[in-house]
C-alpha cells in the first residue's frame, strides 16, 4: 500500500514538474537582448519567460518585459513574412491570453500587438532604474487606459494570467515552425 502511494506521489510530482517552465526566465534572450521584431527569438523564449507569470508579482520591470515579449510574439505570428505557424486549434487559447493580458494592464483589445510591445518595452528600463519621472512618462502612453499610477500598480501586482501561461509552450513550439500558407491570426 505504501509503495503504491509512493509511486502515485512520484508520478504526480513528475507530472507537475513536466508542466512547469523548463528554466528560469531570461530577458537577455541568451545575450541577444529584447528585439521586438525578432519573432523567432521571442517565441523561443516564450515558455521560459511566460510559463509562470506569478514569478513577476512585486517585480514590475520583469512583468512589463514578459508582457512586451508576449505581445511581440503575437505580432510576429501575425506577420506572414515571418513564415511562422501557430496551430489553429490553439488560436482560441492565444486570443484568450491576449484578452487576459490586456485586461490585466488596461490596454484595449484593438491596439496592435507591436504597439503594445513597444509601449511596454519603453517602460522596462525606467522600471529597472526606478526612475519615477521616466516610469510616469512611459506609462502615460494613451494605450494604458488606466493611467500611469494604476498601470504601475497592475504591473507590480499582476493578477493570475493562466491563459498566457497555458499558451506559452505552444508559442515556443511555433518558433521552430516553417509555414508558407496564410497566417491564422489577423
Amino acid at each position: 500500500m505504501a509503495a503504491r502511494r509512493s509511486i502515485l506521489l512520484a508520478g504526480l510530482f513528475g507530472l507537475a514538474a513536466g508542466c512547469a517552465p523548463p528554466q528560469p526566465p531570461d530577458f537577455s534572450f541568451g545575450g541577444a537582448g529584447f528585439q521586438p521584431g525578432n519573432a523567432r527569438l521571442n517565441l523561443e523564449y516564450a515558455w521560459r519567460n511566460l510559463g509562470d507569470m506569478s514569478r513577476y508579482r512585486g517585480r514590475p520591470a520583469e512583468a512589463a518585459a514578459a508582457l512586451a515579449q508576449f505581445e511581440a510574439s503575437v505580432a510576429g505570428l501575425r506577420d506572414p513574412a515571418n513564415g511562422l505557424a501557430f496551430p489553429e486549434r490553439f488560436a482560441p487559447l492565444l486570443v484568450a491570453g491576449i484578452r487576459q493580458a490586456r485586461a490585466a494592464i488596461g490596454v484595449p483589445i484593438d491596439v496592435l500587438p507591436q504597439t503594445v510591445a513597444a509601449a511596454l518595452g519603453a517602460a522596462v528600463e525606467p522600471l529597472v532604474r526606478n526612475d519615477q519621472a521616466a516610469i510616469r512618462a512611459a506609462l502615460s502612453n494613451p494605450i494604458f487606459t488606466l493611467g500611469p499610477d494604476a498601470t504601475l500598480a497592475r504591473l507590480t501586482d499582476l493578477p493570475r494570467l493562466s491563459d498566457v501561461e497555458s499558451v506559452a509552450p505552444y508559442l515556443t513550439r511555433a518558433a521552430g515552425s516553417v509555414y508558407s500558407g496564410p497566417a491564422v491570426l489577423r
